[in-house]
């Protein structure tokens, strides 16, 4: 059996380089990084908020996005603290350009109806779950009651994603971003 040669057995260009440029090279690199971190920050807390791609999300102002795999958005504050997992990146992006924006109001109302669309969703999922339980077991006042609890459950998430749909419409005609 042979093996594979590995990509990274070659030595660094740094590494042949002289103690004196590579202390010259390390420097440029410290200033390099340094200076940008200084520029990011500068951009992020100026008055108008702008979105800038990063390898696990997007920082938008003093807000850090990060999308997982299952298309969920965490959004962090400056602190790094977790302010909440929103189901949609939309919802996300907007609830920090809103507070960003002073409009707290919309921005708690979007945080709101998220929640609301996290737990009707939930509910439906084990509502479903309770039905077809109680179906094996052949217990129809618990299918007939869990199957009017997983109605509500629906019509509940309809309407707030039909609520959430018009923050992100208007959102769109009043070009939020430009503000």
């Amino acid at each position: 059996m042979t093996m594979a040669k590995s990509r990274t057995k070659r030595k660094s260009a740094k590494d042949n380089m002289p103690p004196e440029v590579s202390k010259l090279v390390d420097g440029a690199a410290d200033y390099i990084q340094h200076w940008t971190r200084t520029e990011l920050t500068r951009i992020q807390s100026s008055r108008l908020p702008i979105c800038i791609p990063i390898k696990s999300g997007y920082l938008i102002g003093t807000y850090t996005l990060k999308v997982s795999p299952t298309k969920k958005c965490d959004v962090y504050n400056s602190s790094n603290e977790l302010v909440h997992t929103f189901e949609d990146r939309r919802s996300a992006v907007l609830y920090a350009i809103y507070t960003l924006k002073r409009k707290y109001a919309t921005a708690d109302n979007i945080l709101k109806l998220d929640i609301e669309i996290n737990k009707n969703y939930t509910d439906i999922q084990a509502w479903r779950n309770h039905i077809v339980k109680a179906r094996k077991r052949k217990d129809y006042d618990t299918v007939d009651i869990r199957t009017s609890r997983l109605e509500i459950a629906e019509k509940t998430l309809e309407y707030t994603r039909n609520e959430i749909s018009k923050i992100y419409l208007t959102a769109k005609y009043n070009k939020i971003w430009d503000l």
